[in-house]
């Protein structure tokens, strides 16, 4: 008995009283929209809220939690956070448990001594400002991940961005269609922004502290503003863009699949053919199997296999040189949803990727293995809609 493993404890670090907020069914229900609630000013918890942050500002204190002084109902009556928060220079741990939080203004880029950002289950949170990723000591967020655009789990799309007007004034702008209710500095460099029509707004992608990619809206000031902003890591689209995918890419993933019997498997989401058993000679030989209503691809062994899954608009650029092996099917994805799995995979549990319901070209580019013992095969799937049933094609064959 002497030598059992002590049972390790954790701190419960959300101990505090948890009350209700309101329901938000964005991402579920994949609908990419900008929440348009308005800040009602005259709430009383919006006027504690503003007590708060003014004697935070006053004591210097280095941790900020204003939801743990407000009622249940007051913490429902705060959508966002006053402009004045930039003024916590001090702050190191900004803690907004189940908050019903529907944006945060770009002014939280004051806080420059945040070391730590604590939104954890705030669902109705699905994006932050850039100005969070130029924070120079952030180094932890506890953030619902599932919850945010883009997020690699479940791949909601981001809302489409307002073009820019010359009529909209960016200090009187309507949160439902801007994102912000007013917008006085550039993201990117903090200069002005010259009227709305000077308003250049994108989403990206970044790592804003160890472990969080978050989604960003940016607000700068031209062009160049958006073009000095830094690459995305992978797995998302791979620099700014308004909502509609970037150069025709919608979005992308990287996945570690099992290849089991040296195959991998690209499916409609609900779709129930036998694959494994349809294998013939010539499949064999094209490292290919089409199907109705899915395919599958061979590989060189069974293992894993670093896949790189794309989405695309419409048909893709060829760079069949680039690969030892390019395959091309259609198949019918009558469920609006293609999952990527190993074909002893649960589908239901598998990866799945959005595009309209109706035909989908799906093209397996499997690259040579790279040099050293135990190196992962790679394989790039690219999908995208189309308008009929293509005959399957073979561009590159093994050996």
């Amino acid at each position: 008995m002497d030598d059992a493993p002590v049972p390790r404890l954790f701190e419960n670090r959300f101990t505090e009283r948890v009350g209700p907020i309101d329901s938000c069914d964005c991402v579920r229900a994949r609908r990419a929209r900008f929440h348009g609630e308005r800040q009602d000013v005259s709430a009383p918890g919006w006027l504690r809220l503003l007590e708060l942050v003014e004697e935070a500002a006053a004591d210097g204190r280095e941790e900020f939690a204003p939801l743990r002084e407000l009622t249940d109902e007051q913490r429902r009556q705060v959508v966002t956070l006053p402009a004045s928060i930039g003024r916590l220079t001090q702050v190191r741990h900004l803690h907004l448990y189940r908050s019903n939080l529907v944006r945060l203004p770009p002014e939280i880029g004051g806080m420059r001594a945040l070391e730590e950002f604590t939104p954890y289950t705030s669902y109705r949170l699905h994006w932050f400002p850039y100005e969070l990723a130029r924070l120079p000591l952030l180094r932890r967020s506890t953030v619902s991940t599932r919850a945010v655009f883009g997020n690699p789990k479940t791949r909601p799309p981001f809302p489409v961005l307002a073009e820019p007007s010359a009529g909209a004034d960016p200090r009187a702008l309507d949160p439902g269609v801007w994102g912000a209710k007013s917008v006085g500095a550039c993201s990117v460099c903090d200069g002005p922004v010259a009227g709305a029509a000077g308003l250049h707004q994108a989403w990206i992608s970044l790592r804003t502290s160890g472990r969080d990619v978050l989604p960003l809206l940016v607000n700068a000031c031209s062009r160049e503003c958006l073009a000095a902003l830094p690459s995305p890591p992978e797995g998302h689209l791979p620099g700014p863009h308004r909502g509609r995918g970037l150069d025709g890419l919608l979005a992308t993933a990287e996945l570690e699949l099992f290849a089991d019997f040296f195959q991998l498997h690209v499916r409609d989401g609900d779709s129930d053919e036998d694959l494994l058993g349809a294998w013939t000679a010539q499949a064999r030989a094209d490292g290919l199997v089409p199907a109705r209503r899915g395919l599958g691809v061979g590989t060189v062994g069974e293992g894993d296999v670093e896949v790189t899954v794309e989405v695309f608009v419409a048909e893709p650029a060829a760079d069949h040189g680039a690969f030892e092996q390019v395959v091309e099917a259609t198949i019918e994805a009558t469920s609006g949803r293609v999952a990527v799995l190993s074909p002893t995979g649960h589908l239901p549990d598998a990866e799945f990727f959005d595009l309209p319901p109706g035909p989908v070209r799906v093209r397996a580019s499997r690259a040579a293995p790279a040099a050293g013992r135990g190196a992962a095969e790679r394989l790039r799937v690219r999908l995208w809609p189309v308008a009929g049933h293509g005959a399957p094609r073979v561009f590159r064959r093994r050996g």
